[in-house]
């Protein structure tokens, strides 16, 4: 019976306590209200709810989770998500608000629906671009106040619930729909990592979206978290690292140079101290350069990261037939001055200049290795030339367009100068182009792109910059538009390990599969122990067209050699000494391998061993040659030190490198919206005594000066009024005389 009474009694001083607590006084000493505070909710993950048997009342279910005045948490967090798992269930969410503090602790808390208040009036800063959200604030009034109180001595301080107000003035979202909320869309800390990660391996945002769906077993679309958040995500790491991206780059530069003194990299900066142009060849590059660095393909189609800046590729070809990566730039923009920086920093940092260069028709860079490269070969890619006929030439020719251009492919097939010279102006004649100002054009460029003028150096039998676009789409499988510099490079280090385990794997197949042979010609047996099977496939089919091609006249070194059903009058002259020899269609010159006007040759005169000259290092395979260099580095062509930036000085701290300036985003620009109203800047107050600004009527100097100059005839004005604190009364007793 005592205990039922005590029950009793406890339970009354609880509910008295309970409502003496739904206010706090505020003595202006030691309770301070603070304003509204904004916080993170991905902090606070979100509880996993029961499910509700059948038999079960679902009433008393949701009883169980709707708070009550008289609800008892450990800690104020534990209350917080409490009412914000309530909230999910019921279609809204909620926001930290205003909190009591006392003596330094926080003793009030108050928990507000998302839309609680009034939308403010925005101040406008013309000077920036803001963005105009529409507020979905319309004063709800549902809260939740938690107060932490104790209620006897043997108990511990506990947050309890005082206040809960249940009622909205809006509609609710379904359950379905509750998750779409901002403050739902949590992104944890481990699927940051895992997001990271995944992005790091080269995956998109829907493919990473997809990847951990499957991952966790849930269906598509029901991830906390949407694809907006994973590019707000991406955008708020770039701009953490935004301040020290150049200058991260540089640093990893600088280690990788430290590591391997092969590894080579050059860069320039603005008036402002930004950065301008930068230049990098990673040891794996130089190597390969000095190897088979006699012909480079330079193009600049390929633009990647937030700054925007033209990324510029070095590539060649290997001996295997592969393309390989020779060095790589960022350019600020594609002017003359930034190719030509380039161009002489390439053949600096190299230690020397290639014999023949492949780039599209583009001026400024014709212009740049024409001032920086003057003793390299320039060629166009005949690709880039063939692509605007259909625009230039369909108008004007119609019907016999396609005739143009059959005509057209035999001009570009020729192997003389001088029948490419006399057909030209009689096939364009033909057609009535010879005033066409695009004919014209192609003519004055004629020793860029014929290749009767381009055969005489090699090329290693490329015409067309289709080995750059290749590896640009191939380096667009580990880059995207969010990777800030220093990522940018280390995923281009990726792509250079896969074109090096490339290689390996190339070198591992020439030892356990080689090449089959078609007869028993010596001739074909030495190029097959000693060409890669890429150049020997070349070879073998140069090697079986040989016998289709019959002397006609031998005047001592001199042969001239004709098709056996050659319908025209086209020969070649075939010129050998026993040692040295040398063809009219150029095709040794053009791709270090003989021709098959030469091999027909030496079937002829019985020769057969081919002279070392004319089995090319670059296509030779690496056990062939003995573990000796293709190319012996010379110098005589060092790096010039006063066109280039101390590295060393800017890195260490002499010399701060700001980052370029960002890419502009795509789209139509943001409108300003004008000011007025409130908006244009509060009222000033004015004293109510005086009516001048910048003091009240408290601290007015007029007032104390007129109090000063007053009289105290009255006797009671001067006595000094006792108040109640004087007394040590409770200040409710104070009374005013």
């Amino acid at each position: 019976m005592n205990d039922i009474v005590i029950a009793s009694e406890i339970y009354q001083s609880v509910s008295r306590n309970c409502d003496d607590l739904n206010e706090l006084p505020n003595d202006g000493e030691n309770n301070d209200i603070c304003g509204e505070e904004l916080v993170v909710w991905n902090e606070y993950p979100m509880e996993e709810i029961g499910v509700i048997e059948e038999n079960e009342d679902i009433n008393s279910i949701e009883n169980e989770f709707e708070p009550f005045v008289g609800q008892c948490f450990l800690s104020e967090e534990e209350a917080f998500i409490f009412y914000k798992n309530y909230a999910n269930r019921y279609g809204f969410t909620i926001r930290k608000g205003r909190f009591v503090t006392k003596n330094g602790e926080n003793v009030r808390r108050d928990f507000f629906c998302h839309r609680e208040g009034r939308q403010q009036l925005k101040r406008v800063d013309l000077s920036k671009e803001q963005r105009n959200r529409i507020s979905t604030r319309c004063e709800c009034k549902a809260h939740l106040r938690i107060t932490l109180r104790k209620s006897f001595d043997i108990f511990p301080r506990e947050w309890h619930v005082t206040k809960f107000v249940i009622n909205h003035n809006h509609d609710l979202l379904s359950p379905s729909e509750v998750r779409f909320l901002p403050a739902n869309r949590v992104i944890t800390k481990e699927d940051k990592d895992r997001i990271l990660l995944l992005k790091k391996g080269g995956l998109s945002v829907r493919q990473i979206i997809r990847v951990m769906e499957l991952e966790k077993g849930v269906k598509h679309g029901d991830l906390p978290f949407f694809k907006r958040n994973i590019h707000n995500l991406y955008v708020k790491l770039r701009r953490m690292h935004a301040m020290n991206d150049a200058m991260g780059l540089l640093q990893l530069c600088k280690v990788a140079k430290e590591k391997n003194s092969k590894f080579q990299y050059a860069y320039t900066t603005d008036e402002e101290g930004r950065l301008e142009h930068i230049f990098w060849a990673p040891t794996p590059c130089f190597d390969w350069y000095q190897k088979y660095g006699d012909v480079v393909v330079f193009d600049t189609t390929y633009k990647v990261n937030a700054y925007d800046m033209p990324f510029g590729i070095f590539v060649g070809i290997n001996n295997h037939g592969k393309t390989i990566l020779f060095g790589c730039a960022l350019l600020r923009n594609e002017t003359t001055s930034a190719f030509q920086w380039l161009m002489k920093t390439f053949a600096n940092l190299m230690k020397k200049s290639p014999k023949a260069i492949l780039t599209d028709q583009d001026p400024w860079i014709s212009e740049a290795i024409s001032k920086e490269l003057p003793f390299t070969k320039h060629a166009f890619c005949i690709w880039h030339i063939t692509a605007k006929f259909s625009g230039w030439f369909t108008a004007i020719l119609r019907s016999q367009y396609s005739n143009w251009c059959m005509d057209f492919y035999k001009l570009y097939k020729l192997d003389s100068c001088e029948e490419f010279e006399h057909q030209w102006f009689q096939v364009m004649a033909k057609y009535d182009m010879l005033t066409n100002k695009h004919v014209s054009g192609l003519y004055q460029i004629k020793h860029f792109w014929v290749p009767c003028y381009l055969r005489g150096y090699f090329f290693g039998g490329m015409t067309t910059t289709g080995r750059s676009e290749s590896i640009n789409a191939f380096i667009n499988r580990f880059v995207s538009s969010h990777i800030n510099l220093t990522q940018f490079i280390e995923q281009v280090d990726l792509a250079i390990e896969d074109i090096e385990q490339t290689q390996s794997h190339d070198t591992m197949l020439e030892k356990y599969r080689g090449s089959s042979l078609r007869t028993l010609s010596p001739i074909e047996e030495q190029a097959h122990s000693v060409l890669t099977p890429y150049a020997f496939k070349i070879f073998q089919e140069e090697f079986g067209r040989a016998t289709q091609y019959s002397v006609l006249q031998e005047n001592g070194i001199e042969f001239v050699l004709q098709y056996y059903q050659e319908k025209t009058n086209q020969k070649h002259l075939v010129l050998w000494d026993g040692e040295m020899t040398s063809c009219s269609c150029k095709n040794f010159e053009f791709w270090g391998i003989l021709c098959r006007h030469t091999l027909s040759v030496f079937i002829h005169k019985d020769c057969y061993q081919i002279p070392s000259l004319y089995l090319p290092p670059r296509w030779c395979r690496e056990t062939s040659l003995g573990g000796k260099e293709l190319i012996v580095l010379s110098d005589e062509n060092l790096v010039d030190k006063e066109n280039m930036v101390d590295a060393n000085d800017a890195i260490d701290g002499d010399c701060f490198v700001h980052c370029p300036p960002l890419s502009k985003t795509k789209g139509r620009p943001k409108q300003k919206r004008m000011k007025g109203g409130k908006e244009l800047g509060k009222q000033k107050r004015t004293c109510g005594f005086c009516k001048h600004v910048g003091h009240n009527i408290s601290t007015c100097p007029e007032k104390e000066k007129e109090k000063e100059n007053s009289t105290s005839s009255n006797g009671a004005n001067k006595m000094k009024n006792c108040t109640s604190i004087d007394m040590g009364l409770n200040p409710i007793f104070y009374l005013k005389c």
